[in-house]
């Protein structure tokens, strides 16, 4: 696992640390993931991946480097237009900002700029322009969405009794893994998918990251364990 230094300490709430790490970068071929994941420290907010075979560290992480025996065509071809890549920046308690570097669109899925164009979450990817720097995840709206969906998720399944946390049915569901698809942000480089592409799904293209946010992931463990359940099994009717 690589991972960045770019000082010492981390930041977050009072009364809650911030984690040691603000993200974890994942990088895929179609659907098989290259090289080891890549974790950006809370004191370093600033991280830039593209294609070039310098040694990762500092404040970058190097595609170029990385080898797969499984590598295709479309890839390979891919691979040569990501150039400087994209940068990724983490800015106040946990939103992230984005800057396309490369000569060549990207493109990403994010519930936050679903929200602010107006669409379905999820239902989509937006494009982004070489050039552009825009902001692409929000830890307040992230929040108030994973508080919601898991009141849902739990007021959903009937019967559940748990003491002192979420229930391990509900931890284990669907309905978690859902929740935390609110705390990761995907992009690719240079091909898009969805219903505006060819590629159905990201695991379609030749090139894309899985990004983990801390925080968010922090805050959604918080809500998991702090959630009242309002359908616990009592023996008589509430009044």
């Amino acid at each position: 696992m690589s991972s960045l230094c770019c000082g010492s300490g981390s930041s977050g709430p009072p009364g809650l640390l911030g984690p040691e790490f603000w993200c974890s970068i994942s990088y895929f071929e179609l659907d098989v993931q290259v090289g080891e994941m890549f974790k950006v420290q809370s004191s370093c907010p600033m991280v830039t991946v593209d294609g070039y075979v310098d040694p990762s560290g500092g404040d970058r992480f190097c595609l170029g480097q990385l080898s797969n025996v499984h590598r295709t065509a479309a890839s390979h071809r891919a691979r040569l237009h990501i150039g400087r890549g994209v940068q990724l920046e983490c800015r106040g308690d946990g939103d992230v900002w984005m800057r396309c570097l490369s000569d060549h669109s990207l493109f990403i899925q994010s519930f936050y700029l679903d929200r602010e164009s107006g669409r379905t979450p999820g239902d989509g990817v937006h494009k982004i322009y070489p050039g552009a720097y825009i902001k692409v995840f929000d830890l307040r709206q992230c929040h108030r969405q994973m508080q919601q969906q898991a009141t849902a998720v739990v007021g959903s399944i009937p019967g559940l009794n748990s003491v002192g946390g979420i229930s391990p049915v509900c931890v284990s569901g669907l309905g978690v893994d859902d929740l935390r698809r609110l705390c990761i942000v995907r992009l690719s480089f240079v091909k898009g998918w969805g219903c505006d592409y060819p590629r159905r799904s990201i695991k379609d293209t030749p090139c894309w990251l899985e990004v983990h946010l801390h925080r968010a992931l922090q805050l959604l463990d918080q809500v998991l364990h702090t959630l009242p359940l309002d359908n616990q099994p009592t023996t008589k009717p509430i009044q």
